[in-house]
C-alpha cells in the first residue's frame, strides 16, 4: 500500500501536469500509445493500464481513442479542480453528480469546447426561459451518440482499474462493490439507441448516382480540373482512387499495399490484400493497416497496366523509395519523399483538394468507395437474376460473396453497405404501385 500512495502522492504533486498522446515505436514494430507529461515522463497509471489492460487485448487505434478519451477526463478534472486518483485511494469514489457532470462533459466536442475556453470559438446562441426576460446562451457542439458512448465506456473502464488499483491493498469487499457500481453506474449513463453508422456512412448511403464517376473523372490524368499539377502525383492519386473504386477494398489497405502483392501480367491479374500489424519497416507512426481478412482481388488488365508503369517508370526513380516495400509514395521534394503516403496526407492533401473542385464533391470520402462497390455489387446480381439465361444468384449466396470480397468474417457485416440498394429497390416497388393504382383510377373513370 506505501507504493500505491507513494505513486498518488508523486502524481498529485504534479498538480495540473499537461499531457499528450506521443506513439512509441518498438524495434519490433510495435505502436505503442502513451501520455506524456509535460516534463517527459509518461503518465504512471494510464501507462500500466494501456500495459496490463489494453495491450495484448485492442488493436492500436482502438487503444489510441481509449486514449483520447482519457484525456478528456483529464480536462474535466483540470476543469473540477479535481484528483481522482488521490479520491480513489481514500476510497472515495464518483457521486451521483459526478457521473451526471462527466456524462455532460463527455458530449461536448473537445476542440469547439477548448476554443470556447480560449475565447476563439464560433458558438451557437438561443433564447431561453420563455416565462421570463429574454436571454442569450452560448452552447458549445456535441459529439455524435456514438462517440459519446464510446467515450463513457472507455473512461468506465479506465476508472474501474484506477480504483482498482489505488485499493488493492485494502481487502474490503465493500470497497470492491463500491467500484463496480461507479463503472456500472457510469456505462449506464450512455445514450441510448446509438447507430452504427458515422456520418461518413450516411453521407455515402444518400450519394446522388453518378456523382462518384464524375469525381473518378477529374482525378484523370487530362482532364483539366484535376488540381494536382505534377504528372506523376496525377498518376499516383489516380491509382489510388482507381483501386478503391475498382476493389471497394479500404482506405488503409489501399495505403498498406506493397508491390509483393501484386500480379500484374498475365490473363488474371489481382492484388493481395493482407494483415500486417506492427510492421517494423514502415516509417509511418499511424500505420495503414488492414481491418479485414486477408483476401485476393481481380483487378482490370488497365489498372494492372497503369500499376506496373507506375512502379517502373515513377516509383523506382524516386529517392529513397528503396528503403521500404509500399507501393504508393510521396514523390513531391520534402523531408517524406520517397516514403509510403499516410493517413493525414491522404485525407488533408490527396482528399481535401479533390473536393474543393466542386462542392458537391464535399459529401465524398474513402470510404464512400467501399459503398458505391457494394450498390455495383448488389446490381450486378440484379441484373444476372434478370437476365434471359436463366440464372438465379440466391441472397444465401449473395451474401457469402459478398463477405469473400469485403473480407468480413460475418455475412452481416455486408448489411450495412447493402442500405442504399435495399432503398432503391423499395422506392423502385413503392413507385411501381403507385403507377399501377394512378392506371386504375383511370380505367374507372373511363368505366363511369
Amino acid at each position: 500500500m506505501y507504493y500505491i500512495r507513494l505513486a498518488v502522492k508523486n502524481y498529485v504533486r504534479k498538480g495540473v501536469m499537461m499531457y499528450k498522446l506521443d506513439i512509441l515505436i518498438f524495434e519490433n514494430g510495435e505502436r505503442y500509445p502513451i501520455l506524456m507529461g509535460e516534463d517527459g515522463m509518461p503518465h504512471l497509471f494510464v501507462t500500466l493500464y494501456v500495459t496490463t489492460e489494453l495491450r495484448t487485448k485492442m488493436a492500436f487505434n482502438t487503444m489510441v481513442n481509449r486514449l483520447k478519451a482519457i484525456l478528456w477526463l483529464f480536462e474535466w478534472e483540470k476543469k473540477h479542480a479535481r484528483c481522482l486518483a488521490e479520491e480513489f485511494e481514500q476510497a472515495q469514489f464518483l457521486t451521483v453528480e459526478d457521473i451526471l457532470s462527466l456524462r455532460d462533459h463527455m458530449k461536448l466536442n473537445a476542440i469547439e469546447q477548448k476554443n470556447h475556453d480560449m475565447g476563439k470559438a464560433k458558438l451557437k446562441r438561443r433564447v431561453i426561459n420563455l416565462n421570463g426576460p429574454a436571454s442569450i446562451t452560448t452552447t458549445v457542439a456535441s459529439v455524435s451518440q456514438n462517440h459519446q458512448y464510446n467515450r463513457i465506456t472507455a473512461i468506465a473502464a479506465y476508472l474501474h482499474f484506477l480504483a482498482t488499483v489505488t485499493n488493492q491493498l485494502r481487502n474490503n469487499p465493500e470497497v470492491t462493490k463500491d467500484i463496480d457500481g461507479m463503472s456500472k453506474a457510469l456505462k449506464k449513463h450512455r445514450p441510448k439507441g446509438r447507430g452504427r453508422n458515422v456520418a461518413e456512412e450516411l453521407d455515402s448511403n444518400y450519394l446522388p448516382d453518378g456523382l462518384l464517376d464524375e469525381f473518378m473523372d477529374v482525378a484523370n490524368l487530362e482532364n483539366s480540373l484535376n488540381p494536382f499539377k505534377n504528372s506523376i502525383v496525377k498518376l499516383r492519386n489516380y491509382l489510388v482512387f482507381r483501386l478503391l473504386r475498382e476493389t471497394g477494398i479500404r482506405r488503409g489497405e489501399v495505403l498498406s499495399l506493397e508491390i509483393s502483392y501484386l500480379e500484374l501480367h498475365g490473363d488474371n491479374p489481382f492484388i493481395w490484400v493482407r494483415r500486417k500489424h506492427d510492421d517494423r519497416h514502415d516509417p509511418r507512426i499511424y500505420q495503414p493497416v488492414s481491418k479485414t481478412k486477408e483476401r485476393k482481388f481481380p483487378i482490370a488488365k488497365e489498372t494492372a497496366q497503369l500499376l506496373d508503369s507506375y512502379i517502373v517508370n515513377e516509383r523506382l526513380s524516386t529517392p529513397n523509395s528503396a528503403k521500404h516495400p509500399y507501393l504508393f509514395i510521396t514523390h513531391r521534394k520534402c523531408e517524406t519523399q520517397g516514403q509510403p503516403i499516410s493517413y493525414s496526407y491522404f485525407s488533408s492533401d490527396i482528399i481535401s483538394k479533390m473536393k474543393a473542385v466542386d462542392e458537391r464533391f464535399s459529401v465524398i470520402h474513402a470510404h464512400t468507395f467501399r459503398h458505391e462497390w457494394n450498390l455495383d455489387f448488389s446490381r450486378r446480381i440484379d441484373k444476372i437474376n434478370s437476365s434471359e439465361e436463366g440464372r438465379n444468384i440466391p441472397p444465401e449466396e449473395e451474401a457469402k460473396m459478398r463477405k469473400f470480397l469485403m473480407g468480413h468474417s460475418s455475412e452481416k457485416s455486408g448489411d450495412v453497405y447493402n442500405q442504399r440498394h435495399i432503398r432503391e429497390k423499395a422506392m423502385e416497388i413503392i413507385l411501381a404501385e403507385q403507377i399501377e393504382l394512378e392506371d386504375k383510377i383511370k380505367r374507372n373513370l373511363k368505366d363511369e
